[in-house]
């Protein structure tokens, strides 16, 4: 008897533009986000796997960055610059979920 193995191969997708988030804010303004708007659809963010901060070679622009998995299942990788109040989706990283397989594209207005 012979056994079927599916292969699983995750693709992930550079991404560069922005995006629309809303955020929970405690202690301080956009502390962490809770969703996202991509090409139309809001994605809930179901689960944060980790946060860090980064800046770039100069020292004088620092960003939060944010791999979360969202309501698709799918990881996405958001960065928040917080002088400019801006984010923008660098990455994503599809799993396979129900809403996987489309290509990224920015939509006007986000």
């Amino acid at each position: 008897m012979s056994e079927i193995m599916e292969t699983w191969n995750p693709v992930t997708e550079e991404a560069n533009f922005p995006v629309q988030v809303k955020c929970y804010s405690g202690f301080k303004a956009d502390e962490r986000p809770l969703s996202f708007i991509l090409s139309g659809r809001e994605f809930s963010v179901m689960d944060i796997e980790g946060s860090w901060f980064e800046e770039d070679e100069s020292g004088h622009e620092r960003r939060v960055c944010f791999r979360v998995r969202a309501d698709d299942g799918d990881l996405y990788l958001l960065s928040h610059h917080p002088e400019e109040g801006t984010w923008v989706l660098r990455r994503v990283t599809r799993l396979g979920g129900p809403y996987g397989g489309g290509k990224l594209r920015p939509v006007a207005g986000s």
